[in-house]
């Protein structure tokens, strides 16, 4: 028989819990220990990084229709995403929100007058024109703040979307797109 590990994503707490049951499961409980502590002392510094500043309200999309923005899905106040935008130093414009995710009508998200606008995507194949393209549709929400004072990102990778061993090093790209610079 085979074994099946069923895990339901969640935030870093979670995430990191996972990392641990599975070093468990494969009998390298030492080397999940060690990536966990890792993890949380890469996060512990970011936290430490940002501290004291200013935290922006930002909306974290990860998703949409391309070229457009119809089926805008972004992070609410619970899971992975959320936690590293706040470890980050940023504000989730749907903190109040008690999901995962959030699909958003264009009126929403004016509402919500995000200060930062943060797309995190894992399409391998953009291209910088493409980048630029996509980063410029959010243009047609001219009156939303970030869009006016062009904190408009787009942030590419797999870390960004999949929970794992690599939140800490998407943790650190949100924070020092938020907050660049030295600390």
């Amino acid at each position: 028989m085979i074994e099946v590990f069923a895990s339901t994503h969640g935030g870093l707490r979670e995430t990191l819990s996972v990392i641990r049951t599975l070093g468990t499961k494969v009998r390298r409980p030492d080397a999940a220990a060690a990536l966990v502590t890792s993890i949380e002392d890469r996060l512990d510094d970011i936290r430490r990084r940002v501290a004291g500043r200013d935290r922006p309200s930002v909306l974290l999309v990860f998703g949409r229709e391309p070229g457009t923005l119809r089926n805008v899905y972004a992070s609410g106040g619970v899971g992975f995403l959320h936690d590293m935008l706040e470890a980050a130093g940023g504000r989730n414009v749907f903190a109040d929100m008690s999901r995962e995710s959030v699909q958003l009508t264009s009126e929403a998200i004016l509402r919500a007058a995000p200060e930062v606008i943060l797309e995190l995507t894992y399409d391998d194949l953009m291209t910088p024109d493409t980048q630029a393209t996509e980063i410029a549709v959010w243009s047609r929400l001219s009156s939303i703040p970030a869009v006016r004072t062009g904190r408009v990102f787009l942030l590419l990778g797999h870390q960004f979307v999949q929970p794992g061993p690599r939140v800490a090093e998407a943790t650190a790209a949100i924070a020092t797109t938020l907050h660049p610079g030295p600390p």
